[in-house]
């Protein structure tokens, strides 16, 4: 059986921590770790896991500049072409 679109990214943020970082990112549009683990108040290594996990989603993309990675939201979704029905949703 295949996967339809979007399980796997709605799957990824089922995760509490993980929706507040994409509500975090919808907001502000890009962020280091560091600017992350203070509007979620987890640890580094937590974050930096998410972070990762929500990457291999297909969630977020990195922006490397010097030693700071910026991450932000991917706008096309990773498994059809076209933009992402995330952008679409309406956060409180």
């Amino acid at each position: 059986m295949t996967e339809t679109p979007c399980v796997k990214c709605f799957g990824t943020l089922g995760v509490g921590s993980r929706m507040k970082i994409f509500e975090y990112l919808r907001k502000k549009g890009k962020s280091t770790v560091n600017g992350i683990v203070e509007f979620v108040s987890l640890t580094q290594p937590t974050i930096s896991y998410h972070l990762k996990e929500m990457k291999m989603a297909g969630l977020l993309e990195s922006d490397k500049s010097g030693k700071e990675v910026f991450y932000s939201i991917k706008r096309m979704c990773p498994s059809r072409n076209g933009e992402c029905v995330l952008n679409k949703v309406k956060l409180s």
